[in-house]
């Protein structure tokens, strides 16, 4: 496991940091997507509806942050054996901060009790493919994403083996 020195990773915490997390992922997805999803899809992010969304998911999994200087830069969210979530700023990519993250999502769903995990990844996001890949992912499936006036975007299913 890579030791990040600028970064700092923590487990994320139920009713303390949704908000949080609700902020960055709007802005990741604002970074990531452009041309990759509707501009629609993009300016109709709604923090509200994030921090909802948050507040389950931390209920019902276990995210990890990475913050530097005390600002988050990215997170991680896995629940049963999916990672369900990976996100890391722009400007903090190519750091070793997604793969920190991942690595920590990995360790709780071996810690489930599971060999393999899986996660889903936009078709169209070949930069993040490129680094499941490289990360030991083998893409065995697709799907569309559920979008009823975007039918047509699909995402990509990535299966890895777990260290016993």
């Amino acid at each position: 496991m890579t030791v990040l020195t600028r970064y700092q990773v923590r487990m994320a915490w139920p009713d303390q940091d949704e908000d949080l997390i609700a902020r960055l992922k709007i802005i990741c997805w604002r970074e990531a997507y452009p041309g990759i999803l509707p501009q629609p899809i993009l300016d109709d992010l709604n923090l509200g509806r994030s921090i909802v969304e948050w507040t389950h998911a931390l209920q019902t999994g276990i995210a990890w942050i990475a913050e530097q200087s005390g600002g988050l830069v990215g997170f991680g969210h896995a629940r049963d054996n999916e990672v369900t979530t990976l996100y890391v700023r722009k400007m903090d990519q190519g750091r070793g901060v997604g793969r920190e993250l991942l690595q920590h999502c990995f360790d709780e769903i071996a810690c489930l009790g599971h060999d393999e995990a899986h996660l889903w990844v936009l078709e169209k996001n070949i930069k993040a493919q490129r680094f499941y890949e490289r990360m030991g992912g083998v893409a065995t499936a697709r799907r569309p994403v559920g979008f009823s006036r975007y039918p047509w975007i699909a995402e990509v299913r990535y299966d890895f083996r777990l260290p016993s």
